[in-house]
């Protein structure tokens, strides 16, 4: 099955990005290669860059049209980097990466509910440690849905009480329907504005990878911050604000440009 992208596609920078941020045990990625686990299953992607496609494989009992949609939306192949590269080329702080990798979009995710999980544990740690607590809550529930969450012994994980009952409020609000996925994002956000755990970092994160929200932009990133040497968020939007609409793709190559240094 293959699935044709739009260029420029720069696949191994999007898998390196994301290898760091990746559920562990159900996702593996490779300098060339994505692989997703789903029960007995998996799905295997790869990039021609001849052709311009992605090859998907299938093993198992696999929905192979649902397998082909996540991959769609996961790697955003109808990206068109020409509007973001007029605006944000101009840059001081973005056109050499923007010359040095074009293509870099913000990446989405498998799975909403397991993003939002990783975001919380994400808050106000190294990206590495994040991937630890993650594997500590799939070593525990197996699969990270709501029902497993809340069934989970969350005893001596080593993770916060608090953001361990984030998640557990996270996980509720699911399954009462509350907070339901296939809403517009302004929905989506105003029912995590009830939820504990998710300030304006996490949900303006959020916008970026589950919203798609171009212009969002977490102006209290520390990444961000560092990378543009602004002492503050308030000096950072003030930076920031020549690259609207496309705030959310400056984040984006400032994270990409941040982890290559």
């Amino acid at each position: 099955m293959y699935l044709a992208v739009r260029r420029p596609f720069p696949w191994g920078v999007l898998l390196s990005y994301l290898s760091l941020r990746s559920i562990p045990v159900v996702e593996h990625l490779t300098s060339d290669t994505y692989t997703r686990v789903l029960g007995a299953g998996r799905v295997k992607v790869t990039f021609d860059a001849e052709r311009a496609w992605l090859q998907i494989t299938t093993e198992g009992r696999i929905d192979r049209e649902e397998a082909r949609r996540r991959v769609a939306a996961l790697f955003d192949v109808d990206f068109d980097f020409a509007p973001i590269e007029s605006v944000l080329g101009r840059s001081r702080y973005l056109a050499p990466a923007i010359r040095a990798v074009p293509g870099v979009r913000p990446l989405g995710a498998w799975d909403a509910f397991e993003l939002c999980v990783r975001t919380i544990l994400g808050q106000q740690v190294t990206v590495a440690a994040a991937r630890t607590l993650m594997l500590r809550w799939v070593e525990r529930c197996g699969e990270i849905t709501p029902e497993r969450v809340l069934a989970a012994d969350t005893r001596q994980m080593g993770i916060p009480a608090k953001r361990i009952e984030s998640i557990r409020s996270l996980a509720q609000a699911v399954l009462d329907r509350r907070l339901r996925f296939d809403a517009s994002w302004p929905e989506i956000e105003a029912s995590l504005r009830e939820l504990p755990g998710f300030g304006p970092w996490t949900r303006d994160y959020l916008a970026i990878r589950l919203g798609r929200q171009s212009d969002a932009f977490p102006a209290s990133d520390l990444g961000l911050l560092r990378v543009v040497n602004a002492d503050t968020p308030k000096e950072l939007l003030q930076i920031a604000e020549r690259w609207r609409p496309y705030r959310a793709y400056a984040a984006m190559y400032l994270w990409v440009v941040g982890a290559r240094r």
